[in-house]
């Protein structure tokens, strides 16, 4: 046993004991669980091994996340208006995330893009118009952003006179891959008390 192992010999790796050599190889102990491997192929396993783990780690990095500015994040809502103004409620649908719900004051939730845009279209329809926003204050951790701010737009009552409404909003938006952010939830209350 004081002979060195030639690489290539089988060898037992866990723990490292071998038994007396047999017809001029070196066997391990069949008592013990081991994992047996030859020395060549363990350094191709390894490196191969390296390789693959270095290769995982480097294509589930994600892309680094940059805080956003306030432009950035208002951005949206400036958006949202500029479409309600031109009537264009696929543009306005599209500032929300698929899964995005409104909290309209007085009304049940509205979850998912197809019904956001309903719901404004059923306001457009209704007569609002002359929509504008204003952000007070914005934040953003990674891909989550949040904004508040003010908003004034003309609505028409039901015995069809028009009336300026405002109030406040807050809204919570998400990055999108392309970068672009998007609502994924919205609410918004009037500062006048609901008419009863």
């Amino acid at each position: 046993m004081n002979d060195p192992i030639p690489i290539g010999y089988t060898i037992d790796v866990w723990p490292i004991t071998l038994n007396e050599p047999k017809n001029g190889r070196w066997f391990p102990n069949p008592f013990k669980l081991t994992l047996i491997m030859t020395l060549k192929f363990s350094i191709r396993i390894l490196a191969v091994f390296t390789a693959l783990l270095l290769f995982a780690a480097g294509c589930h990095s994600p892309a680094p996340s940059t805080p956003a500015t306030a432009e950035e994040l208002s951005q949206m809502n400036r958006d949202f208006a500029a479409a309600i103004n031109a009537k264009d409620v696929v543009a306005a649908a599209n500032c929300y995330a698929d899964e995005a719900t409104l909290y309209p004051p007085n009304e049940p939730a509205v979850t998912g893009r197809q019904a956001i845009l309903n719901y404004w279209k059923g306001a457009i329809d209704a007569g609002a118009t002359h929509v504008s926003v204003k952000t007070i204050a914005t934040g953003s951790e990674g891909n989550l952003g949040w904004e508040t701010g003010q908003f004034q737009m003309d609505v028409k009552t039901p015995d069809g006179k028009i009336v300026v409404d405002k109030g406040r909003y807050t809204e919570l938006l998400k990055r999108n891959t392309d970068g672009k952010w998007v609502s994924i939830m919205g609410m918004w209350n009037a500062d006048a008390p609901p008419v009863p």
